[in-house]
């Protein structure tokens, strides 16, 4: 029975380590979700748009203008408002990314407080007695997920790289006079035991888990004595809803999220002095951090 339980703690880790690269905000006032969201075509490079005029365009060019006396004088034809205190009002992929990238950045030691959560949604202990018994014993699991369910005091993914078009599926920003909400969905991704934190979409856009790996070897009484690269994350349904001061161009406010499926098809472990192989063992987590 101890042997049993050991695994069964040593599972409950594996699958808290795999939700603790991400983080989630919550909101200063009620979360205001863009529900009409406008599907754009994934793209690898930043997709470039011709100027128009009209609000959430930019132009430097100046048209010529005739005073009263017939003189002729200038005038910029209009403002550029893909810089963050701006606000936007636009359904352009590559404009509203850039404008929540200059928005990350300016919030940089301004973060709003906020709280990440982390909650099991699934759990299979795989093949077998001990697979069986896993599966039934989600409470260490859920347990130790609570535990890493924090307050935060920054933006998802702020020290990562930049949030790239071809990370979006879709984009919104609505913007209300004093606050523009920015709205995307994720490109799903998915990562082994080599996997850094700000890799790959959802990296870049909420976080990732930083390494399998070296998480697992930072586990006092666990070892992976084979199977780590059996070990496959897949990162699923991530969204970012933020909410951005159009005079700061700070993030004041949002909710960041996803569902990581585990699915590990073969791993021995050690704990302690006790050993044994895992088979077809899989589960899922729900992640969110809301400022």
């Amino acid at each position: 029975m101890k042997k049993i339980l050991a695994l069964m703690l040593a599972l409950a880790m594996v699958f808290t380590l795999a939700a603790c690269g991400g983080t989630k905000e919550n909101p200063t006032e009620p979360d205001e979700t863009v529900t009409d969201e406008i599907t754009t075509e994934e793209a690898t490079e930043p997709v470039a748009t011709e100027p128009v005029s009209g609000e959430g365009t930019s132009t430097d060019t100046t048209e010529p203008v005739t005073d009263e006396n017939g003189q002729t004088v200038t005038e910029a034809a209009s403002e550029t408002t893909t810089e963050a205190g701006k606000g936007l009002n636009s359904t352009d992929a590559a404009e509203i990314v850039a404008y929540y990238n200059a928005a990350r950045k300016a919030t940089e030691g301004h973060a709003p407080k906020g709280h990440q959560t982390m909650t099991l949604a699934a759990l299979d202990g795989g093949d077998g007695i001990v697979g069986g018994i896993i599966s039934a014993f989600e409470g260490i699991a859920k347990s130790a997920l609570e535990k890493n369910s924090t307050e935060t005091d920054y933006i998802p993914a702020h020290d990562h790289d930049d949030v790239k078009v071809s990370d979006v599926k879709n984009a919104k920003a609505v913007n209300d006079g004093k606050y523009t909400t920015i709205t995307f969905d994720v490109v799903d991704q998915s990562a082994g035991a080599s996997t850094k934190g700000g890799d790959g979409s959802v990296g870049r856009t909420v976080g990732v888990l930083d390494g399998i790996d070296n998480a697992l070897k930072e586990l006092s009484g666990v070892e992976v004595k084979d199977g780590i690269q059996n070990i496959k994350l897949t990162y699923k349904n991530a969204k970012v809803t933020a909410k951005i001061d159009n005079e700061t161009g700070r993030i004041v406010g949002g909710t960041w999220q996803y569902r990581v499926n585990i699915n590990i098809s073969s791993i021995s472990l050690k704990v302690t002095i006790f050993s044994a192989t895992l088979k077809n063992v899989s589960g899922a987590v729900d992640y969110k951090v809301v400022i």
